[in-house]
């Protein structure tokens, strides 16, 4: 079991962890681990977000070049051995 260690949180906020976690069928700590993870997931998109704006703004070349060379990964068969030619 990996360490553990005391975090302090005002009692409703305990409370509505509590809740959360056992709608959830996890325990609170294992909560906790989720929240924090999906807060570092939407702190990455939004980073993401603006980077992509920026260079919508900046450099709309490259940014169609990108969205070309996605759009053909995204149409590409990756099940099929490839071919020459």
């Amino acid at each position: 079991m990996a360490a553990t260690t005391t975090v302090r949180v005002r009692r409703d906020r305990r409370e509505r962890l509590t809740r959360l976690a056992r709608a959830r069928g996890v325990s609170t700590p294992e909560l906790i681990g989720d929240l924090v993870d999906r807060a570092e997931d939407d702190e990455l998109f939004a980073l993401h977000a603006d980077a992509y704006d920026e260079l919508r703004d900046r450099a709309p070349a490259a940014l169609a070049e990108i969205e070309r060379e996605d759009g053909a990964w995204e149409r590409s068969d990756l099940t099929s051995p490839p071919t020459d030619g």
